[in-house]
């Protein structure tokens, strides 16, 4: 009798645990009754939110089940994050999460653990930081500029769209696998920086495509290099640097979709299949093109949550070595 008592309380055990574990798919899996909310960490209108709301849409079409996305803006994506890393596992709340997520550990004392609360579904898109100067400089390439930079230590200016962005972080490895200086000159966005960057106020600016990009085509800026290990398809005639034998950077401001830790591998799965799926879409790869974003395919969860990891890690020692603070 005791076996048998064992061997039903085993299965009433057993139960239990599948029983948990299944309740988030079988919420899940009710369709449109529960729509699933979609965070993007900063307001509405810039370049995060409307990746988010294009992927949404097509993703609500291919899951039969309706993505709202929904601005949580506030200390650096910060407020939007926990709000994710801190909901239920149950699929059914989700982000948009931004490079900023490896950073801010290093500069803000969070109440979440990117790393470890949330866990990566597929990488959206990434954007690749250019190194420009004004068309009439006289550097007409990298070792032009970094020539210059060595044989003037600190003497020239320069900028990115803020402190502690990628831009910022890759220009300051840059310079140090150069082993040159110059100044930066903080700013708050890219807005006011771009401005005063076509004024003349600084003359080297590290930067994405998208604020350049028709001040490019009326001939006013130049690239010289992009912060990769390859050329962009967005400017396949501006080398990389690895060209000019520097060390891979790849400073590229990326978004991925992410969903609070513990939410089942068949729920990761499949929102992976379908953020694919969505990335493939012709309307959604025009839409970030049209962005400068390079579309990615998505990836793994796995392999995403180990490149987050090495991003983190990377940037967390840029951060550490030049004792940046945030603004």
């Amino acid at each position: 009798m005791s076996g048998i008592r064992h061997a039903g309380g085993r299965r009433r055990a057993c139960a239990i645990l599948i029983g948990a574990t299944l309740l988030p798919l079988a919420a899940w899996s009710q369709g449109p009754a529960n729509p699933i909310t979609l965070i993007v960490p900063f307001p509405a209108g810039g370049p995060t939110d409307a990746v988010a709301r294009s992927v949404a849409q097509h993703m609500s079409e291919t899951l039969g089940q309706t993505l709202i996305v929904t601005n949580r803006p506030g200390a650096g994506g910060s407020i939007g994050s926990s709000a994710v890393a801190h909901a239920a596992p149950d699929g059914l709340t989700l982000l948009v999460g931004t490079a900023a997520l490896m950073t801010n550990p290093y500069l803000y004392k969070l109440n979440f653990d990117p790393m470890k609360d949330l866990q990566a579904i597929a990488l959206l898109a990434k954007t690749p930081v250019f190194i420009w100067v004004d068309s009439r400089s006289p550097f007409r390439s990298l070792p032009d500029l970094l020539a210059a930079l060595k044989a003037n230590p600190g003497k020239f200016n320069y900028s990115s769209s803020a402190p502690t962005t990628l831009a910022h972080l890759g220009s300051l490895r840059l310079l140090d696998e150069a082993g040159v200086k110059a100044t930066h000159i903080n700013y708050k966005g890219s807005a006011q920086a771009t401005t005063d960057f076509l004024g003349g106020v600084f003359s080297i600016y590290f930067e994405v495509g998208q604020p350049l990009a028709p001040h490019l085509a009326a001939g006013k800026v130049r690239p010289l290099a992009v912060l990769a290990d390859k050329r962009s398809p967005l400017m396949p005639d501006v080398p990389s640097i690895t060209e000019f034998g520097l060390p891979a950077i790849n400073a590229e401001p990326f978004m991925v979709l992410l969903a609070p830790h513990g939410t089942p591998a068949a729920l990761i799965q499949r929102l992976n299949e379908h953020a694919h799926r969505a990335l493939q879409a012709p309307s959604v790869r025009g839409k970030l093109g049209a962005l400068y974003f390079e579309v990615d395919e998505g990836g793994q969860p796995a392999g995403v949550q180990d490149w987050l990891r090495a991003q983190s890690s990377q940037w967390g020692d840029v951060i550490a070595k030049h004792g940046l603070k945030a603004e």
